[in-house]
């Protein structure tokens, strides 16, 4: 069946579900996970210059998480109080024209344990979630100064639009999130400010990284042909990349440094490389000496294809056995580094998730009432639950669907024909997913206004080639925008000044 065009979010397949859920797991409950994560890879902004129908296209996409570096930075102080109100001033980290202070570092440390605790989670020892903390701070800095000076605004209609978002996967409404963001200690105004930094930081990661990453129809084909190779039991499909993990100790050098502190600073890395030279543990080294954002987890950089990683470290671990150190230190424009190959591995052709040979589809059809100054979104609610009532008593819904739906599949009756999963915006699909046939939904809210939704039917059927395209197209894509992404934040990173007033 035709597809009208209706309101497109701007949530790729294979992102779609997890996204708000992220984002509040980030802020509410799960944030020894992602105290370093960085708020671009925590929300899909809600109102991308994509939008254009509730179809969702289908790409994929998804957020490598920056690494911490762990300073040492003590127990500090707890709890707030007379103490903290003296230390407002004490700075921690200078991030090229702005500063992070220890009482903002204390601050953001404490809400987050609270709301470690709160979810039962265990808390990591006070100086590893500070350093985590710490470092957390740095890369949001970065980014928001960049998006800063990028140009890119969110106005207070686009936050909104976001916590409806949040509340709506999440299952509860925006006063129930407010409830329970202020019972995990912070304030709502805060929340709003951080939420409105993460959507301002994933604009400008959208037209940075995901408007120039493309997938090629020879990528396809090798995906598919993996995938074919492991059904058939043959593994890993033969012919693909070599992958390097290399990891370094940066002994990072300050931006107008003297001759005379380069040479010190070189000196301190090379004596770093004869530690390591004569059997010193390179990934404690990295833990408690190198400057580096991947120093948390011993200095690696992960798996990398030759092509992602930094040019001068390809060229010195191209020809080296797995285990060996580059025996000489190697100058960047950030500093010095003491780089290992810790291993390397053949990559597969394929990857990604197993493509799935059947799928159930969904008929569904709904009514569409759009939300603005005219219509408030209660009253968008209060006409669609009395069109439900007169469903559930026998009403035409298709007729309905002709008369009042604002959405292009009105004079179809509101059909969409059958959909496939990830097809829709996750507001309406977890909606319709819950629906028998025959049921009617209650009001449902997206980011587009209020539906109405009704399931006529489900079947299985196997996935056709055209869908298997699809499919790999967006795997392809969501492993292409995770390196474009990881490596977009390590410009970033090592593009900024970032100078640590505190004792490493």
């Amino acid at each position: 069946m035709k597809r009208h065009a209706v309101s497109v979010v701007p949530l790729a397949r294979g992102q779609s579900r997890r996204t708000a859920r992220v984002l509040l797991g980030a802020l509410l409950g799960t944030l020894v996970a992602a105290a370093a994560l960085p708020a671009a890879a925590q929300l899909r902004a809600p109102n991308s210059p994509r939008a254009t129908g509730i179809f969702v296209p289908q790409s994929g996409a998804s957020a490598a998480p920056a690494s911490p570096s762990q300073p040492q930075l003590g127990q500090g102080t707890q709890g707030g109080g007379e103490g903290r109100s003296q230390l407002v001033d004490e700075v921690v980290a200078v991030v090229n024209n702005s500063v992070i202070t220890r009482r903002e570092l204390l601050d953001s440390a404490d809400e987050i344990e609270a709301q470690v605790r709160a979810a039962g989670r265990p808390v990591p020892p006070r100086a590893d979630l500070l350093g985590q903390v710490l470092e957390r701070l740095v890369m949001e800095r970065v980014q928001t100064q960049a998006a800063e000076s990028a140009g890119i605004r969110v106005n207070d209609q686009e936050v909104d639009r976001a916590i409806e978002s949040v509340a709506q996967q999440n299952k509860i409404s925006v006063t129930a999130l407010r409830n329970q963001v202020e019972r995990s200690g912070m304030s709502w105004e805060k929340y709003r400010g951080e939420l409105r930094k993460q959507v301002q930081v994933i604009r400008l990661r959208e037209r940075e990284v995901d408007s120039k990453v493309q997938v090629y129809d020879g990528e396809i084909d090798n995906f598919l042909a993996a995938q074919a190779a492991q059904a058939s039991g043959g593994g890993a499909a033969a012919g693909g990349p070599v992958e390097y993990d290399v990891a370094h100790i940066l002994v990072r050098v300050p931006e107008n440094a003297s001759e005379a502190q380069k040479a010190e600073l070189r000196a301190k890395a090379e004596g770093l490389l004869k530690q390591v030279q004569g059997g010193a543990d390179f990934a404690q080294l990295a833990q408690s000496q190198s400057e580096g954002p991947e120093a948390a987890r011993g200095g690696s950089l992960g798996y990398r294809e030759i092509g992602r990683l930094p040019t001068q470290f390809a060229n010195a671990v191209l020809d080296l056995e797995p285990g060996a150190v580059v025996p000489e230190v190697i100058e960047s424009a950030n500093g010095y580094h003491v780089v290992k190959l810790a291993s390397k591995r053949q990559g597969s052709a394929g990857g990604g998730d197993a493509m799935p040979s059947r799928i159930t589809q969904t008929q569904v059809r709904h009514i569409l009432i759009r939300t603005g100054p005219n219509m408030p979104e209660g009253e968008a609610q209060r006409q669609l639950s009395t069109m439900r009532d007169r469903v559930t008593h026998g009403g035409d819904f298709a007729d309905l669907a002709r008369r009042y739906s604002q959405d292009g599949s009105a004079q179809n009756g509101g059909e969409l024909g059958w959909i496939s999963p990830g097809e829709l915006v996750p507001e309406f699909e977890q909606a319709m997913n819950r629906l028998r046939p025959g049921e009617v939904s209650q009001p449902v809210v997206s980011q587009f206004g209020v539906h109405l939704i009704q399931v006529l039917d489900r079947r299985e059927v196997e996935v056709s080639a055209e869908k298997q395209r699809d499919f790999a197209r967006a795997q392809v894509r969501e492993q292409k925008l995770r390196a474009a992404y990881d490596d977009w934040l390590q410009q970033l990173r090592e593009a900024a000044y970032v100078e640590y007033r505190v004792n490493r």
